[in-house]
């Protein structure tokens, strides 16, 4: 229940306050340039029913005045070294801190402070080309097998257990170590999918819930969702071709189209771009927004002419691909069943969403990198409890809708609008807006009113 004051919506539920129990021994944290932070180990369960203990490494930014809970951050990636990002984003935590400890934890199996890290290959992975036929598939498949398992044979039972369920899980443990009786959670761009996790798990502990620029896990289509990412992938492309010259789109196309027919040289970092690469390496071009879009417009002129060498990112690596390995997406996210299934999708993404294709990750990369794991999805997108209390989201051009997406199935929340290029608005732009509505929302469970826009 919540009513409006001034506009703003203020949830009447009481803060809980209690007090830490016994169980953390704070000390200072091994963190160059952060004096304010203490660390504490925290042993926690391999898996529910498991005998077998992690050892997991807990940070904290004291209250700086009468403390009134805790406030719990994933800043995404998904990646370790999450105690390092807290150390190095103190100032956006100011307001918050004045009642509530800030926390986080380096999270199981990735490198950090934690205990138990796989011994794994974390760096950049490319994306395979979409597969011709079942047998392109199946070499792609046994690839990505092969990979998962170099990493899995250095501990399977951690491997098996590291998906966004398996964080939230942890995550309940930090809360009940802190002594909260009441999870506040801030998950930022990945760390939202812990958080969509975690109120599936424990709708029952969550006091607030805070998403920023994160994917919708919270879906019963899946094929729905990629149809929907795949429209709002278009409508940046939109934005772009608003702004260039006339005729940009219809050469754009006629471009990816003579790529997809034969791959478009790009000599100056010895590579050949079909068109789902020209496609995903456009959009990441265009992100940062419109002082790079000039850069986009002479790609496209050179690649006419016979060089795509302007659309490559870096020399070091010029095809579309991610870092970290997929060791936490590829248990918590749909994946093919076979070329036929693959192919089948691509053809209705692609008729949807001509210009962007079925070029973002979660209809290429992921999929093309996760087929074949050795170690089934144990974490599915499922939907969240509408009783759980209002939640509060933020979003950008690239990730509003999806956010909106994720929030807006809780009656009462409210997702916040920036209209510019940009990821993950609370923790690494620090807007100033933003975090100045998750304070509030965080420390006195007031939420901005319906429409709200930060610039």
């Amino acid at each position: 229940m919540f009513k409006t004051l001034l506009g703003v919506a203020i949830l009447t539920a009481p803060v809980s306050a209690p007090a830490p129990q016994p169980g953390l021994s704070w000390s200072a944290c091994p963190v160059a340039d952060a004096p304010e932070l203490q660390c504490a180990d925290l042993p926690v369960a391999l898996s529910p029913g498991s005998g077998r203990k992690l050892v997991l490494k807990v940070a904290r930014l004291p209250a700086t005045g009468a403390r009134e809970g805790s406030v719990l951050v994933n800043f995404g990636g998904p990646q370790g070294f999450q105690i390092a990002s807290l150390g190095s984003r103190t100032r956006i935590f100011d307001k918050i801190r004045r009642s509530m400890d800030v926390v986080t934890w380096d999270p199981r199996g990735y490198p950090g402070l934690s205990g138990a890290v796989l011994k794994c290959d974390w760096g950049f992975v490319r994306t395979p080309a979409f597969p011709a036929d079942q047998a392109g598939f199946d070499r792609v498949a046994a690839a990505n097998r092969s990979r998962g398992e170099a990493c899995r044979d250095t501990d399977p039972e951690l491997f098996d257990h590291m998906s966004a369920a398996d964080d939230a899980r942890d995550a309940d443990a930090v809360r009940r170590a802190l002594g909260d009786d009441r999870m506040n959670f801030l998950g930022l761009s990945y760390g939202g999918t812990i958080a969509q996790s975690y109120a599936r798990l424990f709708p029952d502990r969550v006091r607030t819930l805070y998403v920023d620029g994160t994917r919708n896990h919270s879906v019963r289509d899946w094929q729905r969702e990629l149809d929907a990412e795949a429209r709002e992938t278009e409508r940046f492309l939109d934005r772009f071709f608003a702004w260039a010259p006339a005729g940009t789109e219809k050469r754009w196309r006629a471009l990816t189209a003579k790529a997809d027919r034969e791959p478009i040289p790009a000599p100056r970092v010895d590579a050949r771009y079909d068109g789902t690469q020209l496609r995903a390496l456009a959009f990441l071009k265009l992100r940062p927004g419109p002082a790079s879009w000039g850069d986009v417009v002479a790609a496209i002129t050179a690649a006419e002419k016979g060089d795509a060498s302007g659309f490559a990112l870096s020399p070091r690596q010029p095809y579309p691909g991610a870092p970290g390995g997929g060791y936490k997406e590829c248990l918590d996210l749909p994946r093919p069943a076979d070329q036929r299934d693959l192919a089948r999708t691509t053809r209705r993404l692609r008729a949807l969403a001509p210009s962007a294709g079925a070029s973002f990750a979660l209809a290429w990369h992921l999929p093309l990198t996760c087929a074949g794991w050795p170690a089934p999805v144990t974490n599915p997108p499922a939907p969240m409890p509408r009783t759980l209390p209002p939640m509060l989201g933020a979003g950008t051009w690239q990730d509003y809708e999806s956010t909106r997406r994720v929030v807006s199935r809780i009656p009462g929340s409210r997702t916040i609008r920036h209209d510019g290029p940009g990821h993950n608005l609370f923790g690494a732009m620090a807007n100033p807006c933003v975090v100045e509505h998750v304070s509030r929302y965080v420390t006195e469970r007031r939420l901005p009113p319906r429409g709200a826009t930060c610039p």
